[in-house]
């Protein structure tokens, strides 16, 4: 199943927790929610100026209301995450991971990775999806949501979230480069994959990697510092340049 060695296999698996886990910091009370906000896609523009677009956008990622993040995902839809080293396209599935599918239907229609780094890339998975912002990452930390079952095996070329515990996947994500089966039953009911990587793995496995697992380890500094972090500490991550999530047929 895995190409690494069955030491570093079992080294791998027991360190997944720490090194999936996402940086939920304390920032403060209450929810991280504008109540304020324009309530979700029910009362958007019908026809939106580009103007129009890039407020909704800055709104929905800067300033989720909880119309917003109730907003349900379609059944199936893709996303094209285009990156310094070329595009790939995941396709998602609400049936997999509901809750899991909504969220990344939010953040993948309003952009909130453009910019992010791949700061974990190893032979096993790449993981991203911290902002690189500071200030977002921030409203995003107090926007954890409830875990799904485990439906589908964490095999490669399936995106699933990382998480700290239960019910405390946010934004982190990762894609698997092999068979991480292991991945299914393990840390407190397993990595419930959320989509498919169905064009251009090849990209995938071509991101930069020099770095490996290193830069995860400094979580704290990427959430309180940035990119401009990884960028002094670790140059050379490929990153997202923006997202495009369609629903079928889109």
């Amino acid at each position: 199943m895995s190409a690494t060695s069955k030491p570093e296999s079992n080294r791998m698996l027991r360190t997944l927790c720490a090194l999936l886990a996402v940086s939920v910091l304390a920032c403060g009370g209450g929810n991280g929610l504008s109540e304020s906000a324009a309530s979700g896609d029910a009362t958007r523009a019908v026809n939106p100026s580009p103007e129009e677009l890039a407020a909704i956008a800055y709104q929905a990622i800067w300033e989720p209301s909880v119309s917003d993040l109730a907003v349900q995902a379609p059944d199936s839809f893709t996303t094209t995450f285009q990156t310094s080293a070329g595009d790939f396209v995941v396709a998602f599935y609400r049936a997999w991971a509901p809750l899991g599918v909504d969220r990344v239907y939010h953040l993948t229609r309003y952009n909130f990775f453009a910019g992010a780094r791949f700061y974990r890339v190893n032979p096993a998975l790449v993981q991203f999806g911290m902002a690189g912002q500071p200030a977002l990452d921030a409203i995003w930390a107090d926007l954890p949501i409830a875990d799904d079952p485990l439906v589908q095996s964490n095999t490669r070329g399936t995106v699933s979230f990382a998480k700290a515990g239960p019910s405390t996947r946010v934004s982190q994500m990762f894609i698997n480069r092999l068979d991480n089966t292991a991945y299914d039953t393990c840390c407190a009911g397993g990595f419930p994959p959320v989509g498919r990587v169905v064009s251009g793995m090849e990209v995938v496995d071509a991101l930069f990697s020099d770095h490996g697992e290193t830069p995860v380890m400094y979580q704290d500094s990427i959430m309180s510092v940035g990119n401009a972090f990884l960028d002094r500490q670790y140059p050379g991550l490929d990153s997202i340049v923006g997202t495009r999530a369609l629903a079928p047929g889109g």
